[in-house]
């Protein structure tokens, strides 16, 4: 199957949006939908969701794991370059419509302090079978 994730991203008063397409892999346990590929580093990826919540596992060294859950605050940590990010995710908007095969939402990653906004995020993926 092939999906799209589309990022429209805002930092302060610069914007840019990412787009980008993988070949992955579908499975279905539980309540939960996961989709398994590999991004343009080579690193394997799991996006894990259902009707209000999105964990995403990026198999790097060392693992990052974001996760996103409707109308909450959860901490999240990112490694970068300069070495691990500590944020809050705040996910404002979150839609899953498995008919039309799309989850779109809106979040903002926070600083720790769960008060000043560090950019702000319209995220869509999108999903088709072969």
């Amino acid at each position: 199957m092939k999906i799209e994730i589309t990022n429209y991203i805002q930092v302060g008063d610069q914007s840019e949006v990412v787009h980008q397409a993988y070949e992955a892999e579908q499975r279905q346990k539980g309540d939960f939908t996961y989709f398994l590929y590999k991004n343009e580093e080579g690193e394997k990826v799991v996006l894990k969701f259902k009707e209000d919540e999105l964990v995403m596992t990026r198999f790097s060294q060392p693992q990052s794991i974001m996760r996103f859950v409707d109308q909450k605050q959860v901490p999240v940590g990112i490694h970068t370059p300069m070495g691990l990010q500590q944020f809050i995710s705040q996910t404002d908007a979150y839609q899953l419509d498995l008919v039309e095969q799309s989850l779109t939402m809106t979040y903002q990653l926070l600083a720790v302090d769960g008060e000043s906004v560090f950019a702000h995020y319209d995220f869509r993926l999108t999903w088709k079978t072969k």
